[in-house]
């Protein structure tokens, strides 16, 4: 047997699900929105995660994954395409969002992926995976038809072909920031006596029944992922398929979400392995966002792509060496902006501050509905806050911060100016600088100069027909348009009515068949359709 199917054996233990001579795992991602390691297996006292805290038992425990930002879209971006958000045009919080929701000049628009670029789930399809999504995306783009099997919410690994190994995300959004004010009135399963309050935050009745809810919101989810394994064991696949489970970004709270300190970049992360492979072991390793895809694409058997900046950390391609830094950067945030972007190592955060004048605290109208953001700034106006909870709203910011996180883990303490930690100061300084210049050198372009190099003139680019040709092979698509993919049916249907397939390799046909098929690209309008009759 191959040396390939050696190592996933060697993951899946006994049952494997065989494609030719190749084995493959399904893999099943769940994912939950809005929550930081909030959770009884994490270490957190207060949370109430039965399931997740048994699931931890047989899973790998990764305590430092961060995100790149922290808020859903450009996060997601990064977890469908292996990229820094901020490397590809793509940080600037809902590009194409409701207009009210946008500043006044800048018109939706959507992220069009660089050349060569794709979703990552088409690398999987490509290999024989059946991939659905239920059901967010969120990628700063409109879902490209080529990226999955089923995407929305009634896409279910249960409805691939039989023998086809799956690929399936299910994202809980009980977890959701806007959840804490819809569910503000609902039972608590926790006492907000009981909570525990971070020093950024007043001791308020408000705050601890937000923060009530909030962990009620969890509690919630973890018995919504319950239900979600339990599919599996039912379904008798348990014992075929790898679990993670992670969330989009860290807590709903104020200086929580949309921040790009550890309160919104660090999120809980574990993965299950079918034969135990390091159960109940914990990781402590930096990881980050764009790592996923580079990832789930080696426990696939799949080499990433080289254009990937992620370093996958398990599977047949597991990059060996660890990472010694984790970067982060925010933009615009709805309809405020506030550029900040930071590298962070096991102990120390810079932090560059790009918006000068302001404070760190911007008056966003959507956290604004939620009550303890209300009451925070009711107490600010009555000079109510504590100088530690008054520090967000301070301003203007120092152009620089820096924070040691072993003696200050809520990052309240700028050293910026500590002469003990110039050296280090330094060293973070520079390994920023080299991250921006040299990974992302477009995020220093504003957000016009973005739009008008992706939507000319504010207008989508329209993908030309696409072209096909007839060979001994089958029938090859092709493109003048750089960087597409293609979806095809064959007489009218994939393997359904709605199902298209992706296009890998000349099409063979029976004589009298018809083909359908289309031009896609991220962020493109599609093409027209083109037939083709053998």
């Amino acid at each position: 047997m191959k040396e390939k199917s050696l190592v996933l054996m060697v993951l899946l233990g006994s049952t494997q699900i065989v494609l030719g001579k190749a084995i493959y795992p399904n893999i099943l991602c769940i994912t939950c929105e809005d929550i930081s390691p909030r959770l009884g297996c994490f270490g957190d006292k207060v949370a109430v995660t039965p399931n997740l805290d048994a699931f931890s038992e047989t899973a790998i425990r990764y305590t430092n994954m961060f995100t790149t930002v922290g808020v859903s879209a450009p996060s997601r971006a990064a977890l469908i395409t292996g990229m820094y958000p901020s490397s590809i045009g793509a940080n600037f919080m809902r590009n194409f969002a409701i207009k009210d929701l946008m500043p006044e000049d800048i018109p939706p628009y959507q992220v069009v992926l660089p050349a060569g670029i794709k979703c990552y789930t088409e690398y999987l399809r490509a290999r024989g995976y059946y991939c659905t999504n239920n059901s967010k995306t969120d990628y700063q783009f409109d879902v490209p038809l080529t990226a999955w099997d089923e995407q929305g919410n009634k896409a279910h690994w249960k409805n691939r072909p039989k023998g086809m190994p799956f690929f399936s995300i299910f994202n809980l959004g009980v977890t959701h920031e806007s959840q804490i004010w819809l569910r503000n009135k609902f039972p608590l399963e926790i006492d907000p006596a009981d909570v525990i309050i971070p020093p950024y935050f007043p001791d308020d009745p408000i705050i601890r029944h937000d923060m009530a809810v909030t962990y009620s919101m969890i509690a919630e989810m973890d018995r919504q992922f319950q239900k979600l394994v339990d599919e599996l064991k039912e379904a008798g696949e348990y014992g075929n398929t790898i679990i993670i489970w992670y969330s989009d970004n860290g807590g709903p709270l104020p200086r929580e979400k949309r921040a790009i300190y550890d309160s919104g970049m660090k999120v809980p992360f574990m993965v299950r392995f079918p034969n135990g492979y390091r159960a109940g072991q914990v990781d402590n390793g930096l990881y980050m966002f764009p790592d996923i895809p580079a990832t789930i694409l080696s426990l696939a058997g799949i080499d990433p792509p080289e254009y990937m900046q992620g370093r996958a950390f398990l599977g047949e391609y597991a990059d060996k060496q660890e990472r010694k830094y984790v970067y982060g950067a925010r933009d615009r945030m709805d309809e405020q902006v506030n550029k900040q972007g930071c590298v962070r190592d096991r102990q120390f955060r810079y932090v560059k501050n790009y918006t000068r004048g302001i404070s760190n605290y911007r008056p966003n109208a959507y956290r604004l509905q939620l009550p303890m953001m209300r009451r925070m700034i009711e107490l600010l106006q009555h000079d109510s806050l504590e100088v530690e909870q008054m520090r967000w709203f301070a301003g203007p910011c120092a152009d620089e911060e820096f924070y040691d996180l072993q003696k200050d883990p809520y990052e309240l303490h700028n050293l910026i100016a500590d002469p003990k930690y110039q050296r280090e100061i330094q060293r973070l300084r520079c390994e920023f600088e080299r991250w921006v210049n040299f990974e992302c050198p477009r995020w220093l372009e504003s957000e016009h100069e973005n739009q008008e190099k992706m939507w000319p003139g504010g207008i989508q680019p329209i993908l030309k027909k696409p072209l096909c040709e007839f060979t001994k092979h089958g029938v090859r698509l092709f493109s003048e348009d750089e960087g597409v993919s293609f979806a095809y049916q064959i007489n009218g249907k994939g393997f359904s009515k709605h199902h298209w397939f992706l296009y890998t390799e000349p099409i063979k046909l029976k004589k009298g068949d018809k083909l359908t098929f289309l031009a896609v690209r991220a962020g493109m309008r599609n093409s027209v359709v083109a037939e083709f009759v053998r």
